[in-house]
């Protein structure tokens, strides 16, 4: 019999989309903090970014998550009702990048507290992030 793939190979290149799909995210995120409107003054802008950053490590740690949801007795489900108890990198990424641009355009209207609505979005993505070490540490 042949041996059509390399397990290993194939486990170095999933390994390596994680990277890349990161990496998209942050180029992604960067290029729309680059696109701040100029009536965002300093703290509004460095509030924003603060929350990309993240949303980042919510995605990288719900990453964590599916890697580890590949392995038959994994003890850790999603909470997230918009991507499911077992989600898809793929939805991930659709939920990240739909939810980021929406909060961007209506954080970008002019009769909206932008300051009021940054911190409590970052108040409630840090919450989050760190709902998800807390848990994991609770379960491994």
């Amino acid at each position: 019999m042949f041996r059509i793939c390399n397990l290993g190979l194939i486990q170095n290149i999933w390994n390596n989309m994680n990277k890349i799909i990161l990496a998209i995210l942050l180029i992604s995120a960067a290029g729309s903090c680059n696109a701040v409107p100029r009536d965002w003054d300093e703290q509004e802008r460095k509030l924003y970014h603060s929350y990309i950053a993240l949303s980042i490590i919510d995605t990288h740690q719900t990453f964590k998550m599916i890697q580890c949801q590949r392995r038959p007795h994994c003890p850790i489900v999603e909470k997230n009702p918009l991507i499911g108890e077992t989600p898809t990198k793929g939805k991930v990424m659709a939920v990240k990048l739909v939810g980021n641009a929406l909060i961007y355009k209506l954080l970008d209207r002019d009769d909206v507290d932008r300051k009021k609505a940054l911190r409590w979005l970052n108040g409630v993505q840090g919450f989050v992030v760190v709902h998800n070490g807390i848990y994991w540490e609770r379960k491994f």
